[in-house]
């Protein structure tokens, strides 16, 4: 039980890293499909939609905080606990969005290395 919220964070971590993954590859495709401007590019333009995406997530977490009721036990709670046992849908929405800007961040970091 002392780790339980160090083991939620690391399953939302996992979530972020699989969604980061098929977004990198659906945006690869558009990219192809409609862009087709080099490699380094591709790049930009994937870092840039997980920002998007990420900063999107953070303002749905956003509204859960703010709006009274919204943090309130889920119909399916039960099932929830067995997923996460410390951490409600707004936290664990925040936490895979900003993960999933950290990935960005990642890619943004190999980019400026690659760079200098």
């Amino acid at each position: 039980m002392k780790f339980a919220i160090l083991k939620d964070i690391l399953k939302c971590t996992k979530i972020a890293l699989f969604i980061s993954v098929g977004i990198s590859i659906l945006f690869t495709f558009i990219y192809y499909i409609f862009y087709n401007n080099g490699s380094s590019s591709l790049l930009y333009f994937i870092k840039n939609n997980l920002y998007y995406i990420g900063c999107f997530g953070l303002l749905i977490s956003s509204g859960f905080f703010i709006q009274k009721n919204a943090t309130r036990p889920l119909k399916y709670q039960d099932s929830w606990n067995k997923m996460f046992s410390k951490l409600n849908l707004g936290m664990v929405v925040m936490f895979v969005s900003l993960f999933i800007c950290l990935c960005g961040i990642v890619i943004q970091l190999s980019l400026e290395a690659a760079i200098i």
